[in-house]
């Protein structure tokens, strides 16, 4: 059984990447694992292709770090905090994202604008989203050929089958996947590295203590500290007053494994003694542990990225770059590999 499916304005005519038949109910042109920002990608080009496409995805929402949080009555954006674009696809789909609503600018300093999403950033990943099936809440164990075709198995077996596959999982997960099935790109997966973000959220009774700007000290331990309320969507009154903090990959490396309270306590300490306010009551407090945060070593671009069959590809930010850009970029060369 497959649990977690959602369509959002699916409207796909099935088309095959070859002309074999097949009785198969759950035989897909092509199958994505991840609905991150590369995944999406890819498959929304083979959406606009007319392909049946299949996204399965581990996580309750799509977006990967693109992410928002609700709790409490509060508002956190704690992936992400801001795209920005240089290429012209990524560009494109911004704005249309934009002229959907989707996203909207954000004066994060006084001499950068960047892109949001509107009202929250999984705004962004939702929009993307449109036309595509997904499947969330299942986590894929193993991939394997299942006769011509790719297999996808959860921990009850074979769930679905695609002619194609692209797995844009993390790096570290994309090689245990495949070892066994294309070792030439679980190499490719091992020769990227990440650091780990600590990221905390906190619901407050009053903003009289978060001030009006994000604040950044490397050096200190904060990667980025962002009063939720100082947003541009913000400004509409949605949510109430919280702080997300976003701690540097080289304290999160430090902290790894500290106990979640204690990395609430410090880095609530590190904001405090840096901004010289102290922070009002606290109504919630949550920390989330980043594992694969920030890319700090991507693969060689001659490296392999698709198998030697030519039916799986792989994607990521791990392949390309940190910024989000470059995770969409990824989904779509690899989709573009497959073709």
């Amino acid at each position: 059984m497959i649990l977690g499916i959602c369509v959002v304005a699916s409207s796909q005519n099935p088309a095959s990447f070859s002309t074999e038949a097949s009785a198969d109910p759950a035989l897909f042109d092509l199958l994505v694992l991840g609905s991150g920002i590369a995944g999406l990608a890819a498959a929304g080009l083979a959406r606009n292709d007319g392909k049946s496409v299949l996204v399965i995805d581990k996580g309750r929402r799509l977006g990967g770090r693109v992410s928002t949080r609700r709790q409490d009555g509060f508002v956190f954006n704690h992936g992400a905090q801001f795209v920005t674009a240089k290429g012209t696809e990524f560009v494109s789909l911004l704005a249309m994202a934009k002229t959907a609503g989707s996203i909207k600018d954000w004066q994060v300093s006084d001499n950068k604008i960047v892109q949001i999403g509107a009202p929250t950033m999984r705004d962004l990943p939702q929009f993307m989203a449109t036309g595509l099936m997904i499947r969330q809440q299942t986590e894929i164990i193993q991939i394997a050929h299942h006769g011509e075709h790719i297999g996808f198995f959860d921990k009850d077996g074979l769930i679905a089958t695609g002619h194609r596959a692209i797995i844009t999982a993390p790096a570290a997960q994309t090689g245990k996947l495949l070892a066994n099935i294309y070792p030439d790109l679980a190499t490719t997966a091992g020769l990227a590295s990440y650091d780990p973000c600590w990221t905390i959220m906190l619901g407050l009774d009053d903003d009289n203590g978060l001030g009006t700007a994000p604040l950044r000290d490397e050096a200190a331990g904060i990667a980025l500290g962002v009063p939720e309320m100082t947003r541009a969507h913000q400004q509409s009154g949605l949510g109430a007053p919280a702080l997300t903090i976003q701690a540097s990959g080289a304290w999160s490396q430090q902290h790894l494994q500290d106990d979640p309270q204690m990395v609430i306590e410090s880095l609530s300490k590190i904001w405090q003694d840096l901004s010289g306010k102290p922070l009002g009551k606290i109504i919630t407090a949550t920390a989330h542990r980043w594992l694969y945060a920030k890319v700090t070593s991507a693969v060689p671009d001659n490296a392999p990225r698709l198998s030697s069959d030519g039916k799986l590809a792989i994607a990521g930010d791990w392949l390309g770059g940190p910024r989000v850009e470059q995770a969409f970029d990824s989904g779509q060369q690899a989709y573009h590999n497959l073709r």
